[in-house]
C-alpha cells in the first residue's frame, strides 16, 4: 500500500471550541482546524515526533480527526502555544516521508509473512492429504 506524504496545514482557530480539560486543574482546551484529516502515516509521524519532544512541555496536542486538540493551562501565552503548533505541524510535514517509507516497508514485511504462511499452509495440506490417501488406500484393501 502506498502512503501519500500529506501536507497538513493548520488553517484556523476554533474560538467556540474552548472547553474544561481534565488533565489536570487550570487545563483547558481548544481546537486548530486542519487542512484535511491527516492519514496513518502523518499521524504515527505526529506522535512519535511528540513522544520525542512532550517530556520538556507542559503543552498537550492531539490529533482528532480533521482538528488538532490543544490542552493548555488558563494563564499560558495562546499566541506561544499557537505559533508552536504551526511550527509542530510544519515539522511534521517535513518528516511524513520517512514514516511513509517506514510503514511501507512494514507492509512489505507483513506481505512476505503472509506469503511465508500461505506456503506453509499449502506444503502442510500436501503432506496431510498424501497421509489421507495412504489411509484411504488401505481401507480400500
Amino acid at each position: 500500500m502506498a502512503y501519500p506524504a500529506q501536507n497538513i496545514r493548520i488553517t484556523g482557530i476554533d474560538i467556540q471550541s474552548v472547553e474544561k480539560d481534565s488533565s489536570f486543574a487550570t487545563a483547558y482546551a481548544f481546537y486548530l482546524q486542519l487542512s484535511e484529516t491527516p492519514n496513518e502515516a502523518w499521524t504515527l509521524a505526529f506522535t512519535e515526533e511528540w513522544k520525542a519532544i512532550m517530556a520538556a512541555r507542559k503543552l498537550q496536542l492531539d490529533v482528532v480527526g480533521d482538528r488538532l486538540r490543544c490542552i493548555i493551562s488558563e494563564g499560558d501565552d495562546l499566541r506561544r502555544v499557537v505559533q508552536f503548533a504551526y511550527e509542530f505541524v510544519e515539522r511534521i510535514n517535513q518528516r511524513v516521508p520517512h514514516y511513509c517509507a517506514q510503514l511501507e516497508e512494514r507492509d512489505r514485511r507483513e506481505q512476505a509473512y503472509r506469503r511465508e504462511v500461505e506456503e506453509r499452509i499449502e506444503n502442510i495440506r500436501s503432506r496431510l492429504k498424501v497421509l489421507a490417501d495412504e489411509f484411504t488406500d488401505r481401507q480400500a484393501a
